[in-house]
């Protein structure tokens, strides 16, 4: 089953609406995430200027839940299936990770949670 990002639709609490600089600043520390960040427990992935990629944990189901932050505040969340961090191929991981990227985008510009599911050979 190919990647599907999905939209819940679900807004962000307590949003921080990020100024043109610190935007930039999140589209360049989400642009650092890479496969095994996926995996990682929870604490801080990247850091760029005023943005922080970090990993929150994983829920009960193994969903990796990602969040970019600005001090104490969310400004982009997602959570990865634990069926697309299970991809063991290197070029499915590349694409996994590309897929992780975009919903991140896609929440920053939304201001809504996303989530990337499906299944990687």
């Amino acid at each position: 089953m190919p990647l599907t990002k999905t939209n819940t639709n679900n807004p962000i609490r307590g949003i921080v609406v990020p100024t043109a600089r610190q935007k930039s600043d999140c589209q360049d520390v989400i642009a650092q995430l890479d496969f095994a960040d996926l995996g990682r427990g929870a604490g801080t992935l990247h850091v760029v200027g005023t943005a922080r990629l970090d990993m929150q944990g994983h829920t009960g189901a193994g969903d990796a839940n990602i969040q970019v932050q600005i001090g104490g505040g969310t400004t982009a969340a997602v959570l990865i299936a634990a069926s697309v961090l299970a991809t063991q191929d290197p070029a499915n991981q590349r694409g996994a990770t590309k897929g992780a990227i975009s919903v991140l985008n896609q929440s920053l510009d939304s201001g809504t949670i996303w989530t990337l599911t499906g299944t990687l050979p």
